[in-house]
């Protein structure tokens, strides 16, 4: 069974949602939200990397395939400037060749859709805890 998160509401939890697909925002809207944790939602990379300059993170959820600016470039340029903040990728993509891309670019993890709750909040608590 999965234990809850060790933060509590003095410890306010803040993420960074990187997703262009409006359904797959709301489910991760909400098991953010269940958890009590805050999220920010943006449709696309260069406004994940702009928002992350402007904003107080925790963690990111970044989608690989998204317009205007894909998760790996994305992920790329916040590496420049935050070497620290983790970086999940949840992505469509199943394959191997993507999980290694993902890493190179700088992601801590990479989950693939569709995912279970308690996969996404284990992977979560493992960031939240380093």
């Amino acid at each position: 069974m999965y234990s809850e998160t060790p933060y509590n509401i003095k410890h306010q939890i803040n993420i960074l949602v990187a997703e262009d697909n409006i359904i797959n925002q709301k489910v991760i809207e909400v098991l953010i939200k269940l958890k009590g944790w805050h999220c920010f939602i943006v449709d696309n990379g260069e406004k994940a990397v702009e928002e992350c300059k402007k904003g107080n993170y925790n963690l990111i959820l970044m989608d690989i395939g998204m317009p205007v600016m894909d998760g790996f470039e994305a992920a790329k340029i916040i590496r420049e400037t935050n070497s620290k903040i983790p970086i999940i990728a949840l992505t469509a993509y199943t394959d191997n060749f993507f999980k290694e891309k993902s890493i190179e670019a700088g992601m801590n993890y990479f989950l693939s859709k569709p995912y279970k709750k308690e996969v996404i909040y284990s992977t979560i608590n493992k960031c939240l805890s380093n």
